[in-house]
């Protein structure tokens, strides 16, 4: 009896001993980078010239990747699944297709062979991916009191890859899949057309022809040749779900080329960050503003650069209107507004003139905006 309680005790410790442990839970600042933002590679090829690659991969657990095979006729692959972690720093994609294996690096993904294994090192960085900084969010993550809740997340678009392009000089940024490559206008330097495998043009900044909504920038240089059209529509990135204010195509031939290449794809004109916000005048030239009484206090604005509008008012009237920036400059569209006779419409014909339909020149400088429309000068204050 004794010899039995023991076989069965050292059967039960074998048996826990061989069984599978508890799944791996992954940690949630994991989870995030690796679900924040577009991945993009280069891949070998056999029977091609390359593999133009995109993955993106979502906090659901899905994934959507497309697949360029340049050199060859056809549409693009694209195949969609879901992922899941195999290990702390192995993930798998589950598509239509073979089961995929990356490993998880401090900045990028690495593609793992058919066996799980990586790649000699002399062509493992061939398979890499890296992200497309354009398409990462910003993440503010709060945790409510209860502690049985999950994490609420604010995820907005992130601002700070484009504020630093702004900084740089780019005054319009531009992007587009199947293959990947970047439109950068800087419009008082030059204009660089990228893709990912290297293949760039660079040409002098032209003055843009324009009819509407549509500008027009055409340029040459010993690199090659740009046709920039840019385009005044609504235009969604197809692999990031980004919303974009204009359409943009580009055909691009180096020097030695005979035809151009034609790309299309989304873009936005660039902006001081700064401007984002709510703004109360001070000062105006010819204007006494603590003596003027007006039926809405000092005139305020609001600057809103997602959409490229500005609303406010001047002390009586609200109004709103277009408004491109570029630089140091913002040029307003037509001022819209309400028609009220309100005693006091002297502040209002001044700022209205300054204007409508004109280019100004702004600065901010210690939370104070101002703008510059021939020789009347405006002093605004931020509003907290």
């Amino acid at each position: 009896m004794k010899k039995t309680i023991i076989l069965s005790l050292f059967i039960a410790v074998v048996y826990i001993g061989c069984s599978s442990g508890p799944d791996f839970i992954p940690d949630q600042k994991q989870v995030q980078f690796i679900t924040n933002g577009i991945w993009l590679g280069v891949f070998p090829c056999e029977d091609c010239e390359e593999i133009d690659y995109q993955l993106n991969l979502k906090d659901d657990f899905t994934f959507k990747e497309r697949s360029v095979y340049k050199g060859k006729d056809g549409d693009a692959l694209t195949d969609e699944g879901s992922w899941a972690f195999e290990s702390d720093s192995v993930i798998v994609l589950n598509g239509s297709d073979e089961d995929k294996l990356y490993l998880i690096g401090s900045k990028n993904l690495i593609r793992l062979n058919e066996y799980g294994e990586r790649f000699e090192a002399s062509v493992e960085s061939k398979y890499m991916l890296k992200k497309d900084l354009s398409t990462v969010k910003k993440i503010d993550g709060s945790v409510t009191n209860d502690k049985d809740q999950p994490m609420k997340e604010k995820v907005e678009l992130n601002p700070e890859f484009y504020q630093k392009k702004f900084v740089d000089g780019v005054d319009f940024f531009g992007r587009g899949n199947e293959p990947n490559w970047t439109i950068e206008l800087d419009l008082e330097k030059n204009f660089v057309f990228s893709m990912m495998d290297g293949w760039t043009v660079t040409a002098p900044s032209v003055e843009g022809i324009k009819n509407q909504d549509l500008t027009l920038y055409r340029s040459k240089s010993e690199s090659g040749e740009l046709i920039i059209t840019v385009i005044r529509e609504n235009c969604q990135d197809n692999m990031s779900g980004e919303i974009f204010p204009y359409k943009v195509r580009v055909e691009a031939k180096k020097s030695a080329d005979e035809k151009f290449q034609t790309f299309e794809g989304c873009g936005k004109f660039l902006a001081d960050l700064r401007l984002y916000d709510i703004w109360v005048m001070e000062e105006m030239t010819g204007i006494n503003l603590k003596k003027e009484k007006l039926q809405k206090g000092a005139p305020q604005f609001e600057f809103i650069l997602s959409d490229m509008r500005f609303n406010g008012h001047a002390g009586c009237n609200s109004f709103s209107g277009s408004i491109t920036v570029s630089g140091d400059k913002i040029t307003f569209g037509s001022l819209l507004g309400t028609l009220m006779s309100c005693q006091n419409m002297k502040v209002e014909k001044a700022v209205v003139s300054a204007l409508d339909q004109k280019t100004v020149t702004y600065s901010i400088d210690k939370m104070k905006l101002t703008l510059v429309s021939g020789k009347t000068k405006m002093v605004f204050k931020k509003v907290d």
